[in-house]
């Protein structure tokens, strides 16, 4: 990427920016600070890694205008130095962009397959899918009857999507994702266990990108639904008639009992639970291995099993790890009120 290409992309992309530095740049990808070269692009935001950022022989250093001088490098100064990360980082990287149907595929011959479309090797797509422009759908996929995916989908190798499950534009399932597979549901009759039939879909909005191995069960009988722009991680668990709100971001091995109502623009740390039939505010931030077991009326940050606010579960814990001092004590205290009991008595 020549300078005229990189303030073009960056014009394009409505980002407002100062380069300074020289004006022959030549450069190929994206690397980390500190082991960047002079063909290569790094981005600086945390000033812990001042030492790093004035060592750096990195071509062009992404960061913000207060750090423009600790680094004789080239410099591209930006309010928010990792967002444009981002956008390079997918310049350089793009998802894989190909065209055409494998003869392994199996495709029903009710199915209109764009041109711009590809499907990779021992796919399976059932009758009555729709497929939008330019979707990416790799090996072992399996697409089962009346799916919709929009425009520019990527699907990793062996993703499911069962029947009538919609997807929205530019949504990413990487690798072993399962979509729409059988909630959790069943009946308890005389020591047996009935299963219901999960007749309700998996609605997915745009822009929203899931990560591998996750897997996000059919409603019962109304939808599953994702809102657009949700970020979900690996090994995540969405259980029947969930709905997560709009630009929410789930982190790994979290999990969603059946119809909880997630509000928008909310944070899940990794191992975060949630029960059944609640409520999340938007704009809450459930921490690592917190387990909610009621519903969140108000935004800010909760901790803890069960999960009370941040601030509450930090002096909690506090006192928690002072629980044998404060039991000797107690005892102390209980020992010297029976020995002035006892002299009270004695007089």
């Amino acid at each position: 990427m020549q300078k005229d290409e990189l303030l073009e992309f960056l014009s394009q992309n409505e980002i407002e920016f100062e380069y300074q530095g020289k004006d022959a740049l030549a450069l190929t990808k994206v690397a980390d600070l500190e082991k960047a070269t002079s063909q290569e692009i790094a981005f600086f935001n945390d000033p812990k890694r001042k030492e790093q950022l004035k060592s750096t022989q990195a071509g062009l250093v992404i960061l913000k205008a207060e750090f423009s001088d600790l680094t004789v490098c080239n410099r591209l100064i930006v309010k928010n130095p990792y967002y444009v990360y981002a956008l390079l980082a997918q310049k350089f990287n793009p998802l894989p962009s190909q065209k055409g149907i494998h003869p392994s595929a199996v495709v029903d011959g009710s199915v209109v397959v764009p041109a711009s479309c590809y499907i990779g090797p021992n796919v399976v797509i059932e009758s009555g899918v729709l497929l939008g422009e330019g979707c990416q759908i790799s090996a072992g996929c399996y697409l089962g009857k009346n799916v919709t995916l929009g425009k520019n989908c990527y699907l990793g190798p062996n993703v499911v999507i069962m029947n009538d499950c919609v997807l929205g534009d530019e949504v990413i399932l990487q690798a072993g994702c399962v979509i729409g597979g059988e909630g959790f549901g069943f009946a308890p009759q005389a020591g047996q266990w009935i299963r219901i039939p999960q007749i309700g879909r998996v609605i997915i909005g745009n822009h929203v990108s899931i990560g591998n191995n996750t897997t996000i069960d059919r409603g019962t009988l109304q939808d599953t639904v994702i809102e657009d722009d949700c970020i979900i991680d690996n090994l995540v668990h969405i259980a029947h008639n969930v709905k997560i709100g709009q630009g929410s971001a789930i982190a790994a091995q979290t999990g969603f009992a059946g119809s909880s109502q997630v509000g928008k623009q909310c944070i899940f740390a990794g191992q975060a639970g949630v029960v059944g039939h609640l409520k999340i505010s938007d704009g809450v931030m459930v921490m690592a291995k917190a387990g909610v077991t009621h519903s969140l009326k108000q935004p800010g940050s909760y901790s803890g099993f069960p999960a009370i606010p941040t601030g509450e579960w930090q002096k909690n814990t506090v006192r928690a790890k002072n629980l044998q001092k404060m039991a000797l004590q107690i005892k102390d205290l209980e020992q010297s009120i029976k020995e002035l009991k006892n002299q009270l008595e004695e007089k």
